[in-house]
């Protein structure tokens, strides 16, 4: 495994490292980043390969299930992040990015076995609590219609979800008063690559058209 890390770290040292020493020298005086990217901890969701984004461009923050935690400025790492973005970096945009076969949604639904029943998973149970209503609408919807995605449903409620508590928070609100800042939503298929972006105006995701690439 050691071999396997420092083995890339000795590629990258001697091809991009060396290939954009102008740009790592800008970056060692500061950042300056034009989004800020709340994903989940998945290790398949890489959203600088996906945005094809060189370093300092994207200000990005994991915890598991892209989950945004209501405003509370008392406690919290992601919160601290938004607000560091916000308050301090001034990024223009705020993406909550989400994805398809997400462990944390599913999680939602799984009942425990006898093994895990014994495994020490209580901050995990605790921190998907906050994502329990995208679950529960996702149950409702279903319930007309079993045939229907169910995973897919919750996941991008989910990312809905993220979104509506961004909106506790006061400067987020501000800041889109202000015209300062822009928030959106986007969920992305592991299998396809295909990436889709809510809607606001149809209340719908829809599947960003590469036709012309």
């Amino acid at each position: 495994m050691e071999k396997i890390h420092l083995d890339g770290y000795k590629n990258f040292r001697k091809v991009y490292f060396k290939d954009n020493k102008k740009l790592f020298n800008e970056l060692a005086d500061g950042q300056n980043p034009h989004t800020m990217i709340i994903t989940c901890s998945d290790s398949r969701v890489a959203p600088t390969k996906i945005l094809s984004a060189t370093p300092g461009e994207l200000f990005i923050t994991r915890n598991i299930g892209n989950i945004v935690p209501p405003y509370d400025r008392n406690k919290g790492a992601t919160q601290s992040a938004i607000e560091y973005a916000v308050n301090v970096l001034k990024i223009p945009n705020i993406v909550i990015l989400g994805h398809s076969s997400c462990g944390a949604c599913a999680h939602l639904y799984h009942e425990k076995t006898e093994e895990e029943k014994h495994m020490d998973l209580d901050h995990i149970d605790k921190w998907l609590t906050l994502a329990y209503p995208a679950k529960h609408d996702a149950m409702l919807e279903c319930l007309s219609n079993p045939n229907k995605n169910r995973a897919e449903i919750t996941e991008k409620n989910n990312i809905l979800l993220s979104l509506q508590r961004l909106m506790t928070y006061p400067y987020i609100v501000k800041a889109l008063e202000d015209k300062t800042l822009q928030i959106q939503g986007w969920w992305y298929d592991i299998g396809s690559g295909n990436l889709e972006v809510y809607n606001y105006d149809t209340k719908e995701f829809v599947k960003v058209d590469c036709s012309n690439e």
